[in-house]
């Protein structure tokens, strides 16, 4: 398995009321650690007018994700490589870019 900085994977991901409880669902890869890997939550809800760090993926169809979606920056987590299921695609550099330093900024903003 191969995975890479801006790749848009479906993984085994832990549900925050259950932690030991898992939804396929997919994620932008942001950093790949030896054993885990820094990735986003996507989902297809529009982006909450509450959270500053949720942005919606312009480039949706070129990342083969199924339906308009969202990147939720502050749920960006650790996952270990096992949860990883499959490569779905690849997130357009501008989305990448744009979730980058959103993800910088929320980093910032918990200091």
């Amino acid at each position: 398995m191969y995975i890479l900085e801006g790749d848009v994977w479906l993984v085994s991901f832990p549900l925050e009321e259950d932690p030991t409880r898992f939804l396929s669902r997919p994620v932008i890869v942001l950093n790949i650690e030896a054993l885990e890997v820094l990735a986003v939550k996507v989902t297809k809800t529009e982006p909450r007018t509450d959270d500053n760090y949720d942005t919606p993926i312009i480039f949706w169809q070129e990342a083969n994700l199924g339906f308009k979606s969202t990147a939720r920056v502050s749920k960006t987590i650790y996952i270990k490589k096992s949860q990883f299921k499959y490569k779905i695609g690849t997130l357009h550099h501008e989305d990448l870019s744009i979730i980058q330093k959103l993800f910088i900024d929320f980093i910032e903003s918990q200091s």
